[in-house]
């Protein structure tokens, strides 16, 4: 079975389905409805998917350099 989008975002960011709720400053049931298609996944939301995954990079990057810092 293929995983749906907020399967699939909250599986790369490593959060569940609430951590991703509060990480966005939205309601646990808005990613429910997202979720089951109940509502379509806005725009906004898709874009923030995007920079909270950048964000992750980021830090994972940033915890690896440091590592070599002279």
């Amino acid at each position: 079975m293929e995983k749906n989008q907020i399967e699939q975002i909250c599986e790369d960011l490593g959060v569940n389905q609430k951590k991703l709720a509060e990480m966005m400053g939205i309601s646990q049931n808005s990613i429910s409805n997202w979720k089951y298609q109940r509502q379509q996944i806005p725009n906004w939301a898709l874009k923030m998917f995007e920079l909270l995954l950048i964000q992750k990079e980021h830090k994972e990057l940033t915890k690896t350099l440091s590592k070599y810092r002279i």
